[in-house]
């Protein structure tokens, strides 16, 4: 079943009462809503005065207010959000921000900042002096959804994995490698007593699949250059997450669970490209997921919720989670862990990764329009913490209802869909 679709729901601002004023930082690039796709279920008007300053030039990956003019683009989801927010929703006045206008002073002058779409997975990509101020900034507005400690949570997957682990949640086996106490040969070692075969590289603090490789043990103990190459390349990262290959990972469905205030609102599968027979990726929505993949991804998905930290309102009252993304995986065949016991002639199914609010939607290839309903989330999410800071009841109950150049803005937002 879909999420039902909801009527545009226009509160109007309490006689004397201040506008509740929210951030959203932005920088999509990946999850188009003025297309053609989301045009057979959903209605862009609501676009027609979107000012093009925060339309995307799908060539240069560039907003075009840094574009020659001329130069056309497209809105993406996470500037479509608060702008149907902005124009359904009186009680809320709009803040978009773009990467390069994150600023302290910025950040604090809303109640609150949804991370929607430029996040410090960004900033990794623009030097480590950018990386230090926006971890700086991240970490002392106060005023941030998903807060700093949840956002930190996920980047660094060894938080949330052994949490997991610790809950019973099923995942490939795995090995962390930390900084400052990792080698090439120490790594190998670790893998061939565990049994493994063959084995992916991933890291903590990266997107895009930047880092990611998969490798045969027999190689590398031929050539012990790959994996000293791979360890000189990527000397920074704070870990790598290493983990045993799992086979049928890219031949079945992915599926991607979506998450708000710890419920259910949609999935969305998908299969690698390498593993389809015409070379492309596939997704799919709704109904055409197989009913075995989408009950796992939802019983492992809200088994995984169960880890993260509690979300606070800036004042440390606390609020139900924002957006959370658990993607799921499924085994079909032999995995060689001493340690894991998965039956190789039935699938079982793992969680691979857990992300949260800057993730693709996907809104464009849902069977739904859901740019209402993530307007009305984030607008509920705003007037709760409203009131929570005003020590009183929701203002959803009071109203009436009715200077860093970033080079992209965020084409290396999140990994793409086919990754494990």
């Amino acid at each position: 079943a879909f999420p039902r679709v909801f009527a545009p729901a226009v509160s109007l601002v309490v006689c004397g009462a201040m506008p509740i004023k929210v951030g959203f930082l932005v920088g999509k690039d990946t999850d188009l809503v003025e297309d053609p796709k989301y045009e057979q279920v959903g209605d862009v008007s609501f676009l027609s005065d979107l000012p093009d300053i925060y339309r995307v030039d799908p060539v240069s990956h560039e907003y075009l207010k840094n574009c020659e003019k001329g130069v056309t683009g497209q809105a993406h989801a996470d500037v479509a959000i608060p702008w149907y927010i902005k124009k359904h929703y009186d009680d809320i006045e709009v803040d978009i921000i773009f990467p390069e206008e994150i600023t302290l002073k910025r950040l604090k002058s809303n109640l609150v900042n949804y991370v929607i779409g430029y996040d410090v997975i960004n900033a990794v990509f623009e030097g480590k002096d950018r990386l230090k101020s926006m971890i700086n900034m991240f970490k002392s507005c106060g005023n941030l959804m998903p807060s700093w400690d949840v956002q930190e949570f996920i980047y660094m997957k060894s938080s949330y994995m052994l949490k997991c682990k610790k809950l019973g949640v099923p995942m490939a086996p795995t090995i962390f490698s930390y900084k400052n106490a990792r080698t090439p040969q120490g790594l190998l070692k670790q893998i061939k007593l565990r049994g493994w075969r063959t084995f992916v590289m991933k890291q903590s603090y990266m997107a895009f699949s930047l880092g990611f490789c998969k490798l045969k043990v027999e190689d590398c103990e031929k050539d012990p250059n790959i994996l000293k190459e791979y360890f000189e390349e990527h000397s920074d990262c704070p870990e790598y997450v290493v983990q045993e290959a799992i086979e049928g990972f890219s031949r079945n469905w992915e599926t991607r669970c979506f998450w708000f205030n710890g419920e259910f609102l949609y999935a969305i599968a998908n299969k690698a490209a390498v593993s389809t027979e015409d070379g492309k990726e596939h997704i799919i929505t709704g109904d055409e997921i197989p009913e075995e993949f989408l009950e796992n991804a939802k019983r492992i998905g809200k088994q995984a919720l169960e880890c993260l930290p509690q979300l606070t309102a800036p004042n440390g009252e606390p609020v139900p989670m924002t957006l959370i993304r658990t993607d799921v995986g499924c085994a079909d065949s032999q995995v060689y862990d001493k340690d894991t016991h998965w039956d190789p002639t039935q699938k079982t199914f793992f969680l691979n990764e857990i992300e949260y609010g800057g993730t693709t939607y996907f809104i464009r290839h849902l069977k739904f329009d859901a740019i209402p309903m993530w307007a009305k989330l984030y607008a509920e999410k705003s007037r709760e913490v409203a009131g929570l800071m005003a020590g009183g009841e929701p203002a959803a109950k009071k109203a009436k209802t009715g200077a860093v150049a970033m080079k992209r803005p965020a084409a290396a937002l999140k990994k793409p869909a086919g990754a494990m």
